[in-house]
């Protein structure tokens, strides 16, 4: 596995904007379609970690069936190599990551309230940078740096709660042991997403269809395991595919292509493209609910809005555009530096004068023999005065 990854494409780069966009509209449908499964009392019909295992095996038979297409068709060669079975091995991490990162969410919001949890949960933004530049050894600019913390306050600020209601207080016993639960669910889910990426861009001619199998196995393990712990006596009694309607398995089919989508942005793009995707999708998630479910237009909101479509123009600005920008403030300094005395609205003081008399005329050299000599412009070649306006 190479240690330096090399850069990959802006994440609205030709070659990877169907697959960012194609996941942050996955992801803005997710929430929609989980809220539209539920039951008139609030709940779920179907078992949720059925749901999830059951979007894990529909995953692993997608692939399987593009890897077969893809091996009939010519377009992938060998599939394994001498390190296969550690390969196989080394995706068993990320899987696990996932698998704690889901259930530890269920225990953070027995701690403490939903909008605190979003507002902590922001920090996995934060954290990706930080992992990104640390394991995938990826430089970010300045400006990309303070990019992502314009994101993280913008998908923050659309989880405050309006002046109407206000901030109420947690119920839990300890809110203590939820915000560090969140912190810990932030930094999960970042390093789950950079450990997936390096895998899946460790080997760039590996088939992503059979990385993603690898990947999803894994997944449908541990989420068996998951459902059977959770629901195994109502699973022994009704059924797996007890309460699953039209609308549980349409929720089941997006999971599956939001997750596909994901690891197609990892595999082409990076982590910040996924990261922003997220973003946009809670934006779009957002406006779309007060559509379909007549949830009010806040100026949280609105903000919201504007941060994260600030953040992700800052962050996609052309280096040249940057350097640019820089080469021309240096530029303004630099001229602004050689300026005399009488081109400012105040005087001069007589150290400031005296000061840059010297300047001057350590500056001023006798020109050698044939050495073209560029006349000074009126302003800088303008007698220098001190303060009483007396020549120098």
């Amino acid at each position: 596995m190479a240690e330096v990854l090399k850069p990959a494409p802006g994440m609205f780069d030709r070659s990877v904007a169907s697959y960012t966009c194609t996941a942050a509209l996955l992801m803005s449908l997710q929430p929609i379609l989980v809220t539209a499964s539920k039951n008139p009392h609030g709940g779920f019909d179907y078992s949720v970690p059925s749901s999830t295992m059951l979007s894990e095996g529909l995953k692993l038979v997608i692939s399987g069936v593009l890897l077969g297409a893809s091996i009939l068709r010519g377009q992938v060669g060998a599939v394994l190599n001498e390190d296969s079975l550690a390969e196989f091995f080394s995706y068993m991490l990320p899987a696990a990551i996932y698998f704690v990162n889901n259930n530890c969410i269920f225990f953070i919001l027995q701690a403490v309230d939903p909008t605190t949890f979003q507002l902590l949960s922001q920090m996995k933004t934060i954290f990706t940078g930080l992992l990104f530049r640390i394991f995938l050894k990826r430089r970010l600019t300045a400006v990309q740096y303070l990019a992502l913390v314009t994101l993280a306050c913008g998908t923050a600020c659309s989880q405050l709660p309006s002046g109407k209601h206000g901030f109420r207080e947690s119920q839990s016993a300890n809110p203590l042991v939820g915000g560090l639960l969140s912190v810990l669910s932030s930094l999960l889910s970042a390093l789950g997403g950079i450990y997936n990426e390096r895998l899946l861009k460790g080997r760039p001619t590996a088939s992503i269809h059979w990385q993603n199998i690898q990947m999803y196995v894994w997944g449908v393990g541990f989420n068996a395991i998951a459902a059977w712990q959770k629901d195994g006596v109502s699973m022994a009694r009704n059924g797996l595919l007890h309460g699953f309607d039209h609308s549980a398995w349409i929720v089941v089919v997006c999971n599956a292509l939001n997750g596909l989508a994901i690891s197609a942005v990892l595999k082409y793009a990076d982590n910040i493209a996924r990261v922003y995707a997220h973003a946009i999708a809670m934006m779009v998630t957002m406006a779309v609910s007060t559509q379909l479910f007549h949830a009010p237009i806040t100026p949280q909101l609105l903000l919201a809005v504007v941060l994260v479509a600030t953040s992700t123009m800052q962050y996609n600005l052309p280096k040249e555009w940057l350097e640019s920008m820089d080469t021309s403030e240096r530029m303004w300094h630099d001229m602004k530096d050689r300026l005399p005395a009488s081109h400012h609205r105040r005087q001069l003081s007589h150290e400031e004068t005296d000061s840059l008399v010297k300047s001057l005329r350590d500056n001023t050299s006798e020109p050698d023999e044939g050495e073209n000599i560029v006349p000074l412009s009126p302003i800088v070649s303008a007698p220098i005065r001190d303060l009483h306006g007396h020549r120098v």
